[in-house]
């Protein structure tokens, strides 16, 4: 069976209601730019942890398996991640994987530090880049959660968050290395001197340099926001930033308490974080403010696709998924289809995507350690 669609919200109002939207549908005198304008595939995208990365990164590895564009693989001996090239340094001649013969990488999404040195020496120098931030608190507790740091939920205390922020420094000694001490602008390639003094001068020149470097930071706040300026910087099809959200409460833990003021505390800390978040995020409104009234009107629209693309996704008990899904034109993407298939790749994990698009590049998952191959050859021999 095959559902053609105009948005639900079409057929299950009343005439109101669709007179109301019908300015959303193509017509002959308002063509999209879809098709029209050569689309952007050389990209590097900034994975930070524990700030929606999971999810943003499932659209750049949809967007190359649908391309057939090279992903920059992290060199993965025996039991490292697959989707990790490294949390302590950038990319390097041996924590990556060479390009197959003929090929040139084209997509890097997999988490690294940020260097722009190191980067171009990989990435082609059309490369757009583009990074991922999320109100620090916010990410502060998403880490807490998921890393379950002992430097502070070890403390025996009954508040053990509030006695570590009262006296970080007594439980983190390395901070720039530390996940709970501005991580986000540790993975921003912040530099190491910044974290112990705090330099106003030093922060303000380097958040000019990034915003130099980087055409666009998502941020998590506003993160449909953020893709529909990125659709438009790419020239991106619409449905190539359709999205469901990974990794969200996907651990269960006892609450963490905080108290009022953890808050203030965290801002003293994490000084770097929030000149980050507070600089890209002005930046951001900025660039929304520069795109015109219909950008609005692009990301209510956007958004009740995106609702009934997850309609269609995940169908209610009992329901049996129908073949394919249609969206008809509007005034912002030509009509188009997804597919079951196209909802496993939405939904599929990230090692478990990382891992097939892999093998697709290269044959082989694991990476065999250089001493470990070569006393296998000796063996051979």
């Amino acid at each position: 069976m095959v559902i053609v669609i105009q948005l639900q919200y079409f057929s299950i109002s009343g005439s109101r209601r669709v007179k109301h939207w019908e300015h959303f549908l193509w017509k002959a005198d308002n063509i999209n730019n879809e098709g029209h304008v050569k689309e952007k595939r050389h990209i590097a995208f900034l994975k930070v942890h524990k700030a929606a990365s999971s999810t943003a990164q499932n659209i750049f590895l949809r967007f190359a398996r649908h391309r057939d564009l090279l992903v920059v693989m992290p060199h993965v001996p025996k039991f490292f991640y697959p989707n990790i090239i490294s949390t302590g340094t950038s990319v390097t001649s041996t924590n990556i994987l060479p390009p197959p013969s003929n090929r040139s990488y084209e997509i890097l999404c997999c988490h690294v530090l940020y260097d722009r040195v190191a980067f171009e020496k990989v990435m082609p120098k059309d490369t757009v880049y583009i990074g991922i931030i999320r109100e620090p608190f916010e990410h502060f507790i998403s880490v807490l959660n998921y890393f379950r740091p002992g430097e502070v939920l070890k403390i025996n205390d009954t508040l053990p968050v509030s006695k570590y922020l009262q006296k970080p420094t007594r439980y983190t000694k390395l901070t720039s290395k530390s996940y709970v001490n501005s991580r986000m602008a540790r993975e921003f390639g912040f530099p190491s001197d910044l974290f112990e003094t705090r330099n106003e001068t030093g922060i303000q020149g380097y958040l000019e340099k990034l915003e130099s470097e980087f055409e666009l930071v998502i941020i998590v706040e506003l993160f449909d926001e953020s893709l529909l300026l990125m659709r438009r910087l790419l020239n991106w099809r619409m449905s190539d930033i359709l999205y469901v959200k990974k990794n969200v409460k996907s651990k269960l833990y006892e609450k963490i308490k905080f108290t009022v003021g953890d808050v203030d505390l965290y801002k003293k800390w994490s000084v770097l974080d929030y000149a980050l978040y507070d600089h890209f995020y002005r930046r951001l409104q900025n660039q929304i403010r520069m795109q015109g009234t219909d950008f609005f009107e692009e990301l209510l629209y956007f958004k009740r696709l995106r609702r009934d693309m997850e309609l269609y996704c995940n169908p209610m008990p009992g329901v049996k998924m129908s073949a394919e899904y249609h969206f008809v034109a509007s005034r912002w993407n030509s009509a188009f289809t997804i597919t079951e298939e196209d909802c496993h790749y939405m939904h599929i994990g990230e090692t478990a995507f990382i891992t097939e698009i892999r093998l697709q590049q290269y044959g082989f998952f694991n990476d065999r350690p250089e001493k470990v191959t070569q006393k296998q050859t000796e063996k051979t021999k």
